[in-house]
């Protein structure tokens, strides 16, 4: 089978995971970076044709697929100009400094009738689409509050935005989780450091009944990536780096007099299991399915994008 020929648009810390992704499971033909020393450690590393310029890329090579992995700010001119050669593009989080852009980038997928997704990696966690299988069973009751702690001392090199850059991710899997958005929100921003607009960032997520609180900051002394969420017959426990799940079942037929004590035992009793979870890189489950969809443009999350990027700003 013809494997299709992909190229890589920044190869900084996340797209250099990109371009070895794309080298198992396609034919990785070209990167592009302005950091010309890292871009050809790339391109040699994996046998691809470097380019300091991605406009002389995307013109030179007959590529089926493209990732775009640079800074949020420069998003909107590299889409646009690769969508408009037509070729399906992945793009990361967050698809863009704000919704108007983000409209802009569908309005111009639409328009070429070309694949644009955007790069939600933590949907292809397997532990966080085993969950999402067990809600819509019903196995865990109606929804009651979902808690995310996604945290840890790792700032990124240039000024940015706790909430934009990581809470992000959070909000689209709580909406993904649920299936739909919430009904109001609050974001609460704390700025420590001068060089960012927050480093550390709560957000309160009304869905109807349901409420979903994120805590994310890049202060932490330790990196934790987590997901708690109640249920009326269940209550489960997600660490995304560890790819385990824990589910705690509903106890049945148990009387409680309201001594501390009493209390104390009850919960003793809960049903714990671990959920057994075939683990997988997300990220490469992610580029296995957009190459999958490149000949489809209908199929894509960039509504789901949106949603999520309107939440945190």
């Amino acid at each position: 089978m013809k494997k299709n020929k992909v190229g890589v648009i920044g190869v900084g810390n996340m797209g250099k995971n990109h371009a070895r992704i794309f080298s198992k499971i396609a034919d990785l033909v070209a990167v592009s970076d302005t950091n010309e020393t890292l871009g050809k450690e790339v391109a040699d590393k994996y046998g691809a044709r470097f380019y300091k310029d991605y406009s002389q890329m995307i013109g030179a090579e007959q590529l089926d697929a493209v990732s775009v992995v640079v800074p949020t700010h420069l998003h909107k001119k590299i889409v646009f100009d690769c969508l408009n050669k037509k070729i399906p593009t992945l793009i990361e989080k967050p698809i863009a400094e704000n919704t108007k852009q983000a409209r802009e980038m569908l309005k111009c997928a639409k328009k070429n009738r070309v694949l644009l997704m955007v790069g939600h990696v933590e949907r292809f966690n397997p532990a966080i689409v085993k969950l999402k299988k067990i809600i819509s069973e019903g196995r865990m009751g109606e929804i009651i509050s979902l808690l995310a702690i996604r945290v840890g001392i790792a700032p990124p090199k240039q000024a940015s935005d706790v909430a934009l850059d990581l809470g992000i991710h959070d909000v689209d899997v709580f909406n993904y989780l649920l299936g739909r958005v919430p009904d109001k929100k609050r974001v609460l921003r704390t700025k420590l450091f001068s060089k960012n607009t927050a480093d550390s960032s709560t957000m309160i997520l009304e869905y109807g009944k349901i409420t979903g609180v994120i805590q994310t900051n890049w202060i932490t002394p330790v990196k934790m990536r987590k997901l708690f969420v109640s249920g009326t017959d269940g209550y489960a426990e997600i660490d995304y780096i560890r790819q385990k799940l824990i589910l705690r079942d509903k106890i049945l037929n148990t009387k409680f007099d309201g001594s501390f004590y009493e209390f104390v035992s009850i919960s003793s009793k809960a049903t714990e299991k671990e959920v057994y979870v075939s683990k997988k890189e997300p990220l490469k489950e992610e580029l296995v399915h957009f190459l999958s969809g490149v000949k489809n443009w209908e199929i894509n999350n960039v509504s789901d994008s949106i949603e999520a990027l309107k939440i945190v700003i």
